[in-house]
């Protein structure tokens, strides 16, 4: 259970109990504005959420007193400190999570010292802003935390006018609403997620478990993949369905997870490699689905595989830059409790938070990056209507364009940041080194350290898979179906070292050197293929027999034996379904 503080004494003997609950190891401590009039239910994503870690719930406004940038509290305003623009109003309450209570504990006792010598003067009613404000000054990261749209009320004129507003919104719709989620792209939410709902509903009242509706989300998806595969129209307009409604299950588990508080880690993994994997193999299915039309093999899988190792390293690019940007970008200064002024000043960051808050720019933006549910709509309507061939052309040539867009959009970004290494860690964590390499002496084996190391793991998957599928495509055309199932694994192997990255991990040297290391795994496809069609052809036979066994079955038991260790669990924050 959390330890929940909402009092009405006066400031000073808030933040004493504050401080004094601080050094106490244990459960998270919930603070609450003691004018905050809102429903438990309302409140539960902080409240209820044992992965929160330290975060604050807001509501979006266009000059609020809290600016958010990257899903984290960046500045926030009260009667004492000042910030140059907002974009979200704090709600009144905070979670501090035990694994920042050291720091926090030294950022309210700051904050005390400040009230009592009188130099910062402010009502109780305050407490959280005032919290909210040390506590980003003290560099501690506060994830924000968007409520849903339900009332809720601070210092309200009529406290029983008000209490009666909050109790007419039923327990239910509350649910239904929080089950939404946010920053989704425009067709998932807009289209998708209308009808994701009811299949919501349903699955709670069933009591299904997030997990098993990402499973059947699974089958439906390799369902679709093989209705591809016959290429007949009704089995292309049945597969496009059937891919539709993969999406919207995959929509369903992320709601039941956010409307029961259902996270975990098994299911963070589940339904992160499931996704990639749907989607390869329905590349998969329409090249296979071309064929049996009578396009010719060598074409059909050569657009199939170029398709997936474009969607791979956008994915690496796209990944690995969010994850630095944020290390660079919400990077908080540290700033003194008593000074009034906007950290940030009027920079980078606020002019994003400007420019993001226009609401069409937003859409279109997130249009042209193709996200999964534009990429699927694509395949599905294009497929059904037209051909399985036109379809991984088209969805090809948009994939691309995006990738393009994104990169010149990065390219630019980048040559604004500092020349100092950042994510060093983050990007180390990817590159997959065989024994062959790690052998080298160490002035050969320089570590990614410039602004440029997000590109490092994009570069390298194009590198790897690029060469495989080159080699095939010239040299080799009859066993571009073998490379694809080869490549696929590789794809499938990166994507683990990628998501272990981001979750603060990294796979242990034995499971790197078991799958060789990239540089060993592409002198070995180049000798075979040096040596003739045979060799090549059983380099690849063998390396698929070896690498799914390694790389997906045994890395996959090895993560998720690490990632549910209680003290990973919580470190890592994992288990936000989509």
């Amino acid at each position: 259970m959390n330890r929940t503080i909402q009092m009405t004494a006066e400031l000073p003997e808030v933040l004493v109990e504050l401080s004094s609950a601080l050094t106490q190891s244990g459960t998270a401590i919930i603070l609450l504005a003691p004018d905050l009039l809102i429903s438990p239910v309302v409140l539960s994503p902080v409240t209820e959420n044992a992965l929160a870690g330290t975060c604050a719930a807001v509501r979006p406004h266009r000059q609020g007193n809290i600016r958010i940038a990257h899903h984290g509290i960046s500045a926030v305003a009260n009667s004492f400190h000042h910030i140059n623009a907002g974009n979200a109003q704090s709600v009144g309450a905070v979670r501090i999570d035990p694994s920042d209570f050291p720091r926090a504990h030294v950022a309210i006792a700051d904050l005390e010292k400040a009230i009592h010598s009188g130099v910062i003067t402010a009502d109780s009613s305050e407490v959280v802003e005032l919290v909210l404000a040390a506590l980003t000054r003290a560099q501690i990261g506060v994830r924000a935390v968007e409520l849903i749209d339900a009332p809720w009320f601070r210092s309200p004129e009529d406290v029983t006018v008000s209490k009666a507003q909050i109790a007419a919104m039923p327990q239910s719709r509350i649910r239904g609403l929080q089950a939404n989620r946010v920053d989704d792209g425009f067709y998932s939410t807009f289209v998708v997620r209308k009808l994701s709902k009811p299949l919501s509903s349903v699955a709670i009242k069933l009591r299904m478990s997030p997990n098993l509706v990402t499973v059947i989300s699974f089958i439906v998806g390799v369902a679709a993949a093989l209705s591809f595969a016959q290429g007949a129209r009704w089995a292309l307009v049945l597969g496009a369905f059937l891919l539709q409604l993969s999406l919207i299950l995959d929509c369903v588990d992320g709601e039941v997870a956010r409307a029961t508080h259902r996270f975990s880690v098994i299911g963070a993994w589940l339904d992160a490699s499931t996704d990639r994997v749907k989607e390869y193999a329905v590349y998969a299915g329409l090249a296979t689905g071309a064929v049996v039309n009578g396009v010719a093999s060598q074409l059909a899988w050569c657009v199939a595989v170029i398709l997936m190792i474009v969607q791979t390293a956008r994915h690496m690019g796209d990944y690995n830059f969010a994850a630095i940007q944020k290390m660079r970008e919400a990077a908080l200064p540290f700033a003194s409790i008593i000074d009034p002024q906007d950290p940030w000043g009027d920079g980078a960051a606020t002019f994003s938070v400007r420019v993001n808050s226009r609401i069409g720019v937003r859409w279109v933006k997130k249009v042209i990056h193709m996200p999964i549910g534009e990429r699927w709509l694509v395949l599905s309507v294009v497929a059904a209507v037209l051909t399985p061939l036109f379809a991984l052309y088209s969805l090809l040539a948009l994939t691309s364009l995006a990738w393009l867009y994104t990169l010149m959009g990065r390219v630019l970004r980048t040559r604004r940041w500092a020349k100092t290494a950042v994510g060093v860690d983050l990007i180390c964590a990817q590159l997959d080194n065989g024994p062959l390499f790690d052998s080298l002496p160490k002035f050969l084996r320089r570590l990614p350290g410039s602004r440029w190391n997000w590109a490092n793991p994009m570069i390298n998957r194009l590198i790897e898979m690029g060469v495989v599928a080159g080699i095939a495509i010239v040299w080799f055309p009859q066993w571009i179906t073998l490379a694809f199932g080869y490549l696929f694994i590789i794809a499938f192997h990166h994507y683990d070292n990628l998501y272990r990255a981001l979750a603060r991990s990294q796979a242990p040297r034995w499971l790197t050197w078991g799958a060789l290391g990239r540089d060993s795994r592409m002198i070995i496809v180049v000798i075979a293929a040096l040596i003739g069609i045979t060799a090549f052809y059983d380099a690849l036979n063998l390396g698929v027999a070896w690498l799914f066994m390694w790389c997906v079955i045994v890395a996959s038991a090895q993560y998720l034996n690490v990632q549910s260790s209680p003290a990973q669990a919580t470190s890592t924050q994992k288990g936000e379904h989509s």
